[in-house]
């Protein structure tokens, strides 16, 4: 096991830092692909969203809310992310309407995927941050 892995908000840390990083990229380098992801799931009806919600969002979103409560230092921006990404999944279940309505903006300018990517990329650095110089 590697030695900054101490206790379970290290090891969700990691999780987001090498996720966070490959995702941000992805979107920065490829927003076609994601455009394309996006446009597929919305052709899908409400079905897409749910399986958008269930495999792309629910699970990050209960491993941070489950296992990073830290309210200091960079770590915060892992455990804001994590209970700002469970209220997205609460919304798009309950009010599925507007979970239809995000997954069209993209469709129309693939290239909001860039921000989406760079903020991917903050929330990583958080998280590399939280986990390689603790506060």
């Amino acid at each position: 096991m590697w030695p900054f892995l101490t206790d379970p908000p290290s090891f969700v840390q990691l999780v987001v830092l090498i996720s966070s990083l490959i995702i941000g990229l992805s979107h920065i380098l490829q927003p076609a692909l994601w455009a394309d992801y996006f446009a597929n799931l919305r052709e899908r009806g409400r079905a897409g969203l749910v399986t958008k919600i269930m495999q792309v969002e629910l699970w990050p979103a209960l491993l941070i809310v489950s296992l990073h409560q830290v309210w200091a230092g960079p770590a915060i921006v892992v455990t804001i992310y994590g209970w700002l990404l469970l209220l997205k999944v609460t919304v798009g279940l309950l009010l599925p309407n507007l979970g239809m309505a995000s997954m069209a903006i993209p469709e129309r300018a693939p290239r909001s995927f860039i921000p989406a990517g760079v903020l991917m990329l903050a929330i990583g650095a958080a998280a590399g941050a939280a986990l390689f110089w603790p506060a």
